[in-house]
């Protein structure tokens, strides 16, 4: 997948870029980028881009897919699993009349965890297989700064 978008700030090898929404985006409202005109990302700056610089991004298709079941599919599958163990906690404990108030308890709880989790995750050096690249500079910012993309 590829984006246009145009530098803000860089810092080291990383590079804070504003990229603006397609006309695709507003179809689809998966990931809420739909949403909004534009979303800020953090992105591998190997090519050296500069502040105000118009840069294409890069990020593999799979790996999309594979960040969206992490923060959407995970949590739905421990939600509904703490639903599950929920009403078998009511049937243990012989509750039955308390049954649905358990349930959501420890759907919500694993639910909670399964963020907590998913942000400990996303501290790893390993995600950074998940983060856009810089590819390329498509307008320098020698330009006066004043055009819009």
């Amino acid at each position: 997948m590829r984006e246009r978008g145009r530098v803000l700030e860089t810092r080291g090898n990383m590079a804070r870029v504003e990229i603006l929404r397609r006309d695709e985006c507003s179809r689809c409202k998966v990931c809420g980028f739909g949403s909004r005109d534009r979303v800020i990302a953090n992105a591998v700056n190997s090519i050296g881009a500069k502040i105000h610089d118009d840069v294409e991004l890069e990020l593999e298709g799979s790996q999309v897919v594979r960040a969206a079941v992490i923060v959407y599919l995970i949590p739905l599958a421990f939600f509904l699993v703490g639903l599950y163990l929920g009403t078998v906690f009511a049937s243990f404990i012989k509750r039955q009349d308390m049954a649905s108030l358990i349930a959501a308890i420890f759907g919500f709880g694993f639910l909670g965890l399964s963020y907590v989790g998913v942000a400990v995750y996303s501290r790893r050096p390993a995600i950074s297989k998940y983060q856009a690249r810089v590819v390329r500079v498509l307008a320098p910012s020698g330009r006066d700064g004043s055009e819009d993309m």
